[in-house]
């Protein structure tokens, strides 16, 4: 080889050999040269190989994701059936007689201690000092957006009393049964969630059939026999009484205001996740920036001091202690326990446990989903009611439970096509 040659060539490999010690000291490698060694066919095979496995990856995610909210969605349904059976038979059978805020007050209790169990169990260090400096520093300190939905829900439990004074039962139920259109108007509002006509029409559909089952469930009373049997004219007439039109008008009020609560706490709880895809998209975007590996580590550090679902349940577990613990206090003047029995416990526990379920359903589905649910499992209470406590169960019933089977199939058919709409590029 010539000397001018073989002067290239060294030159070539001290060139070399400096572009890698100046990756290794900056801490990434050099996306401005590539190794002229590397063969171009195997750099893009190799980018195709790292496409696929994190397109797999990707996948399987959502494939995990659609499995838990399927899982926690069915437990939901089961959990609101056993709850509404247990409560019938206490309240309806056995008549007895606790204080209704007393077992919503011990249910949170109940809600905080697992959450915090939980919590326990996730920390990656797990100490009492490092969850008790988490729970003060961090939780405590950030749960005022939790006491919104804690005095919602208060507010609902509240005016239902009046309400029902004021309305028979089944008009109310009938009322109520609107949540499910208004959690849906109230996602479109906060969430920017975008509801097709189709699911429109299938939500409406649902309220319908929910309707007519809640409407020829309600017990036999003199009231509502009377109220069923009424002319168009007398219905009219009863819009005019004062007394009449609120109890209706709370009954409207506290439907939109459980709707409203719900789709509150899925944003709340869903502000982590979309922070977490938004820190992704950073990363990606600032690969070729020489201060990456500094803003990598910030976000990382940001990302672990998120707060979690169990956190948001413990926060709002301690704001709904906060407000029904003196209400608790003032109603039973004292005498929290009085007509407490196994099933009043076993009540609260249920109460408790569907508190998590929801949070989790929320978590990975939306509060729209978690609402045809709960719908659904309307007709497994009416079922079993029948069952059980020889509830009834005629021809419009049956009618009204097909409505409600057909809409929730239709729902997730409907949730199906238009996924898989969105993914080519329709506009839905």
């Amino acid at each position: 080889m010539s000397f001018p040659g073989r002067a290239q060539e060294l030159f070539k490999n001290d060139e070399n050999r400096r572009r890698r010690r100046n990756s290794n000291r900056n801490g990434f490698e050099n996306d401005g040269e590539e190794d002229d060694s590397i063969p171009m066919t195997m750099r893009v095979r190799t980018m195709k190989d790292e496409n696929t496995t994190a397109q797999k990856s990707n996948n399987n995610n959502n494939n995990n994701n659609k499995q838990l909210a399927a899982l926690f969605l069915v437990a939901c349904c089961l959990e609101n059936t056993a709850s509404m059976l247990a409560r019938r038979y206490a309240v309806g059978i056995l008549q007895l007689d606790f204080s209704k805020n007393v077992v919503l007050c011990a249910n949170e209790f109940m809600k905080l201690a697992f959450s915090i169990f939980m919590k326990y169990r996730k920390m990656d260090v797990r100490s009492l000092k490092g969850l008790k400096t988490h729970v003060f520093k961090r939780v405590v300190k950030t749960a005022t957006p939790m006491l919104v939905p804690a005095f919602v829900y208060l507010v609902v439990n509240l005016i239902s009393y009046p309400s029902l004074q004021r309305v028979d039962a089944s008009v109310f139920t009938a009322i109520s049964n609107l949540k499910v259109l208004a959690t849906a108007i109230f996602a479109q509002i906060l969430l920017d969630s975008r509801i097709s006509n189709r699911v429109w029409r299938t939500l409406t559909q649902l309220v319908l059939g929910v309707t007519l089952i809640s409407w020829e469930s309600s017990p036999n009373n003199p009231v509502i026999h009377k109220r069923v049997h009424q002319n168009w004219y007398e219905h009219i007439s009863d819009l005019f009484d004062l007394s009449y039109a609120f109890g209706v008008f709370l009954a409207l009020l506290q439907t939109m205001l459980s709707g409203f609560g719900s789709v509150y706490f899925e944003k709340v709880l869903k502000n982590r996740a979309k922070e977490d895809e938004e820190e992704n998209l950073g990363k990606k975007l600032d690969v070729e920036s020489p201060s990456s590996a500094s803003s990598a580590k910030i976000s990382s550090f940001s990302s672990s001091t998120e707060l979690d679902v169990w956190d948001r349940n413990i926060q709002l577990a301690l704001c709904s202690i906060l407000i029904y613990t003196p209400i608790s206090v003032y109603e039973t003047k004292g005498n929290l326990f009085q007509g407490w029995t196994f099933l009043v416990v076993v009540i609260a526990a249920l109460h408790a446990l569907g508190g998590i379920l929801v949070a989790l359903s929320v978590l990975y589905s939306s509060s729209v989903t978690k609402t045809v649910a709960v719908c659904a499992a309307l007709v497994l209470t009416t079922v079993m009611g029948h069952i059980l406590f020889f509830e009834p169960l005629n021809g419009p019933i049956l009618l009204g439970c097909a409505m409600v089977i057909v809409s929730v199939w239709a729902y997730k058919d409907d949730a199906i096509v238009e996924s898989k709409l969105r993914s080519a590029g329709f506009v839905v």
